[in-house]
């Protein structure tokens, strides 16, 4: 190629772009109405492609929400059977770390200034102690039974006065 020389090559031939391959297709059909109807044609296809995808996706994600619900079902015994165990290892596992019932009162009995009374001892079920101490100082039964290494972790929960005395409520979280 020279400049100002024209060219004496033909033109290389270009190769048929997806559009060409369509018109050419289109124009051997016959269609009603024309370069209209062609239009449509084309339009609608066009448009189905993405409204089938659409629909198969629909109907796909339908049936894995059904496959999904049929699995939740058939697996429901079986994962209410795995908490209760794992709720039944823990509640076993809080009571064995702890000291026995008699140990417990032995403890608290020692502890308590003379004039106060036990009225209630609970172990939760989640392994804490939970007791009732009726007494004439409150400030005098917390101090006392704080002052057990045993029951160091003891809180108060409450205090309620009662015709002869007070009541003082304390729990132990379990460890």
């Amino acid at each position: 190629m020279d400049a100002g020389k024209p060219d004496t090559d033909p033109p290389e031939p270009q190769a048929d772009s997806l559009s060409h391959r369509l018109a050419a297709a289109l124009a051997g059909l016959r269609l009603p109405g024309g370069g209209r109807g062609a239009a449509a044609a084309f339009g609608l296809l066009l448009a189905a492609g993405p409204l089938l995808t659409l629909a198969g996706a629909t109907l796909l994600a339908r049936h894995e929400k059904r496959a999904t619900l049929r699995l939740q079902e058939q697996v429901a015994p079986r994962l209410q059977a795995e908490a209760a165990a794992r709720e039944a290892r823990a509640a076993l596992a809080n009571a064995a770390g702890r000291a026995a019932p008699g140990v417990v009162l032995e403890l608290l009995a020692g502890t308590l200034p003379p004039e106060a009374k036990l009225t209630r001892v609970e172990r939760t079920g989640d392994g804490g102690l939970e007791l009732d101490v009726t007494g004439g100082d409150p400030d005098a039964l917390r101090a006392a039974i704080r002052r057990a290494p045993e029951f160091a972790g003891m809180r108060n929960t409450s205090q309620r006065r009662t015709d002869a005395a007070m009541i003082v409520s304390m729990r132990e979280d379990a460890q």
